[in-house]
């Protein structure tokens, strides 16, 4: 039997010792997403008294209390994306064995399928920070040059998403169905 050689021996010893970093990473990153759903009901809760007032006092319609709104869900969907990803980080590199049974919207197999559920939910929050810019609509031509860089911004991560991480996605089904 040969005896691996001492840069073997490294390699092995820090791709092993890299889970328990990524495992830390992982643990932070759902902390913090944990951290962000307190921080957008906060947000929620501070828009309550600005309903109350309007519904009692027929004022009219405050721009403040559709931000306040818009911004809770902002903070829940980049919450989501970063519970996700710890997930992902946990289930890709720390639970070899798939020991932990996840529902199947949350199974990720490989860096590719972590990559499209990071595209998909950041296109979603983009297009929260849009609506957020068009609620407080102040210049119209500055929300016209907004939602164009927005549009460039999601047709290439859309070419992305198409080119590199679906064509991944295709070999890797495609290696797993010659096997």
């Amino acid at each position: 039997m040969n005896k691996p050689d001492f840069l073997t021996v490294i390699n092995k010893f820090f791709v092993n010792a890299g889970r328990y970093f990524v495992a830390v990473a992982s643990i932070l990153t759902i902390l913090a997403s944990g951290l962000l759903i307190f921080a957008g009901i906060w947000e929620f809760i501070n828009g309550i008294p600005g309903i109350l007032d309007f519904l009692f006092h027929h004022g009219e319609h405050h721009v403040e209390l559709s931000v306040h709104f818009i911004s809770a869900i902002d903070l829940f969907m980049v919450a989501v994306v970063m519970f996700v990803m710890g997930i992902g980080l946990f289930e890709l590199f720390v639970d070899r064995d798939q020991s932990i049974s996840y529902p199947r919207w949350l199974k990720i197999r490989d860096l590719s399928d972590l990559k499209e559920k990071l595209i998909a939910a950041a296109v979603v929050v983009i297009v929260i920070t849009f609506l957020k810019h068009i609620v407080m609509w102040e210049n119209p031509l500055e929300t016209l040059y907004f939602g164009g860089a927005i549009a460039i911004v999601i047709a290439a991560i859309t070419l992305f998403s198409k080119l590199v991480v679906g064509s991944e996605s295709h070999k890797m089904k495609d290696e797993d169905t010659k096997q």
